[in-house]
């Protein structure tokens, strides 16, 4: 199980913190698994400011509503809440194929793009030694 810095820790070690107008979500067939997410870069917080604009794609974790949660430390989002969302804001790094990978599920669902961050993380969020 993941302490609640490891997920602050990734969101601030995280290349890019965008947000993403959504264009399309194709959810997982099954109860859980990694819905594909499609859309428009709208906002860039951190990385690459050419990034603006761009089509972009990535796997997102999703579970359908109801489910049984099952025991890890998976920060899913609900499958019919991502499925309608208008945006997403996202920590996200280079995955090593050309794409791109949410830093632990490090995502947030949005009901428009805002011209400031929604969920920013910063090192005042990390537990005090």
């Amino acid at each position: 199980m993941l302490l609640p810095d490891d997920y602050t820790q990734a969101a601030l070690d995280a290349e890019f913190h965008v947000q993403v107008e959504i264009d399309r979500v194709v959810l997982p067939s099954k109860v859980f698994g990694e819905a594909v997410v499609e859309g428009r870069v709208a906002r860039v917080f951190r990385g690459d400011p050419a990034l603006l604009g761009s089509n972009i794609s990535f796997e997102v974790s999703s579970i359908r509503e109801g489910a049984s949660i099952p025991p890890s430390g998976v920060r899913w989002q609900i499958a019919e809440a991502l499925e309608r969302a208008v945006a997403i804001e996202a920590y996200l790094n280079r995955n090593g194929y050309g794409g791109y990978a949410i830093a632990r599920w490090q995502s947030f669902l949005l009901d428009a793009v805002t011209d400031t961050p929604a969920r920013l993380i910063t090192e005042a969020d990390l537990e005090p030694v």
